[in-house]
């Protein structure tokens, strides 16, 4: 009787230590944490960028009365000639996200190089004179809204508006050509309105920083410059852009 005691005490003191240690095992443990979800992106708020990019398109002069009052000039119309260079500037803009949708405003102010010049002659007693017309895209604004479609980070937007630019219209004769026994040049720019349209995609890297590639047709219409000479400019412009979102 009294070994069997002693076996059911050392079998309850047994019992004991094994569920001391596995408690205390259990408290040893490390925690297991599970990742929080993934924070939801939305493009919704201001934003301030900077973009850059290339312009190329068409230009044309119609002097009525000789190109640009010069009197050796005769009356003609250049047809459409050429244009290119490069465009850099700032961007301002508010989007606003309505699940895949995106409704928003933006307005940019670039510098801009795009220009084109036509070259010409006359005739003289006894020949030709060269001459010259050119346009030059000195600087464009635009204001416009985007309409695009979310898919996770990426922006596929459709956009549109007004447009206001500065023309710089220069027309050179040489001494020959200007009838007045020297070269003359006579330049004219002016603050021109008209519109815009295009589309482009932009990606978000984060919630503060994304990236676009957009193409924009620019119509600045036609307009009398240099007295008598009908300036019409036309341009498309693709260009790259960075960002920041608030």
């Amino acid at each position: 009787m009294r070994t069997r005691c002693v076996t059911l005490v050392a079998a309850a003191g047994l019992s004991l230590a094994l569920a001391h240690s596995a408690s205390a095992a259990d408290l040893s443990m490390p925690p297991i944490y599970k990742a929080p979800p993934p924070a939801y992106f939305s493009w919704t708020g201001w934003y301030v960028g900077a973009n850059g990019g290339y312009g190329w398109g068409q230009t044309s002069h119609t002097a009525t009365t000789g190109v640009t009052g010069i009197p050796g000039l005769p009356g003609l119309t250049t047809g459409n000639f050429n244009t290119r260079g490069g465009v850099a500037g700032g961007t301002v803009g508010y989007n606003y996200q309505m699940g895949n949708w995106l409704l928003g405003a933006e307005a940019d102010l670039d510098w801009s190089n795009i220009q084109g010049t036509f070259n010409g002659v006359v005739p003289i007693p006894g020949g030709t004179a060269p001459f010259s017309l050119s346009s030059q895209l000195q600087w464009l604004e635009t204001t416009r809204v985007r309409a695009g479609f979310v898919w996770d980070h990426a922006l596929f937007y459709g956009t549109a508006g007004a447009a206001m630019g500065g023309v710089t219209a220069t027309a050179n004769a040489s001494a020959a050509a200007s009838g007045v026994g020297a070269a003359v040049t006579a330049a004219d720019t002016q603050t021109r309105f008209g519109w815009t349209a295009g589309a482009g995609v932009e990606y978000a890297f984060t919630n503060y920083l994304s990236g676009k590639v957009e193409y924009l047709y620019v119509a600045l219409g036609s307009q009398n410059q240099i007295v008598v000479d009908n300036v019409k400019f036309q341009t498309n412009i693709v260009r790259a852009g960075l960002n920041l979102h608030f």
